[in-house]
């Protein structure tokens, strides 16, 4: 009797850790920039003006999932068009596209729903100006920030607030073709968060559950899956095409967000995935009247292996081949210059992990997928535009249909 008592709340428990393991959520985020640096200009004499630039603040949205029972927070923040505190004389811009970060709670959240925490963030921060003549100019670097502060954890909200440090905030400006200018863009600013928790394992610990996952562990079944969600790229190298024909362009441009999908199946007994992934990417560079653009559809053949479930917690890594094709578009002054369209099949890696809370059995789940492929390249009069992008596919949502149907007719 006593052994099947221990049993019974062992099992109990375990369930417990795998619902608590981790937590989704989605709100609202507020990026408050109250001290900036001076910008340059050049004015009609061709001579380096001074102006000032006014704070601002950038909305945005948050979607991330606290882990390891509410010890760290994963996250990613997508930001919206800053909103600045008074209008500056010359026109200009700094923002973020998505910022990837993680906190980290050292106290118990059972006994402490106020905490402290620290984090580790990085994005792409974009500046934008526009010159006396109307002329446009962007310049993308990817920053990272160290960050302090409070956070509040309920069973339905999470709210934060936090002061943040830019690392390395200086960067070089081309007020023109031909003219460069060092500035320094702000350093230190303040994040507001409130987020609504969501509650996506109900029914993921159910008798029907538990049965498909033992019939999952003895054999290969219902492992058809399809995927899809939003992703972003991050570029991880020069490209000397850029640097050494066209220096005022934005040579770390980030491509615009785009859908991950993915299909595959999942070989339960050895936790083995074989997967196809389409990902449709644009990258647009524009400055003083140039464009570029590189439209690029590439195509994945991947398999990977999960090497282990801690609590729900599955990571997984792989290899894959990816076949490019790729459009390059160029124009100067509204000049069509350069129309080139080639192909390229190139290695690469995958990693991520799953949120699994029925273990083996789940009909759908949450999956962060990472890749990277070291040799994606487009080739351009003797030089390379490098497309070396870390791919950051942060929540993607996975179903499996034939466990879905499964559940259903029971």
């Amino acid at each position: 009797m006593l052994f099947c008592a221990s049993q019974v709340f062992s099992q109990t428990s375990e369930i417990a850790r795998r619902h608590n393991f981790a937590s989704s959520y989605f709100g609202l985020d507020a990026q408050v920039f109250p001290f900036t640096q001076q910008g340059f200009v050049l004015n009609d004499a061709n001579e380096v003006n001074i102006y000032n630039r006014n704070g601002f603040v950038i909305p945005s949205i948050n979607i991330g999932a606290t882990h390891f029972w509410g010890y760290a927070d994963f996250y990613i923040t997508i930001g919206t068009t800053p909103i600045s505190f008074r209008k500056d004389s010359i026109e200009n811009s700094y923002q973020y596209g998505v910022i990837t970060g993680l906190r980290v709670y050292p106290l118990a959240p059972q006994k402490y729903p106020i905490r402290p925490f620290l984090g580790y963030k990085f994005t792409p921060f974009r500046f934008q100006q526009v010159n006396t003549e109307g002329e446009v100019y962007n310049n993308t670097t990817v920053r990272s920030a160290l960050e302090a502060g409070l956070g509040y954890q309920s069973a339905s909200w999470y709210l934060y607030l936090s002061g943040n440090m830019i690392l390395q905030p200086e960067e070089e400006s081309w007020l023109s073709r031909t003219v460069v200018q060092p500035i320094q863009q702000p350093t230190y600013f303040f994040s507001l968060g409130a987020n609504y928790r969501l509650e996506t394992t109900r029914g993921a610990y159910s008798p029907s559950v538990r049965i498909l996952d033992t019939l999952l562990r003895q054999q290969n079944a219902m492992g058809l899956f399809f995927g899809i969600g939003p992703s972003s790229a991050f570029p991880t190298a020069n490209s000397s095409s850029i640097i050494e024909s066209l220096p005022f362009l934005d040579d770390r441009a980030m491509p615009d967000l785009f859908p991950d999908i993915s299909a595959g199946y999942h070989f339960s007994r050895q936790e083995w995935v074989v997967a196809a992934a389409f990902r449709p990417m644009r990258q647009t560079r524009t400055a003083y009247g140039f464009q570029q653009q590189v439209n690029r559809n590439s195509f994945a053949l991947e398999s990977y292996k999960f090497l282990f479930d801690y609590h729900g917690f599955a990571p997984f890594i792989g290899a894959g081949v990816m076949w490019d094709n790729m459009r390059l578009s160029e124009t100067d002054n509204d000049v069509n210059i350069t129309e080139t369209v080639s192909s390229k099949l190139a290695p690469g890696l995958v990693f991520g992990w799953d949120i699994r809370p029925g273990k083996r059995a789940d009909p759908w789940l949450l999956r962060t997928n990472l890749r990277y492929s070291p040799y994606a390249s487009l080739e351009k009069d003797n030089a390379t535009l490098s497309l070396q992008y870390l791919e950051f596919n942060f929540i993607q949502f996975v179903l499996y249909p034939q466990r879905l149907s499964y559940y259903r007719n029971l």
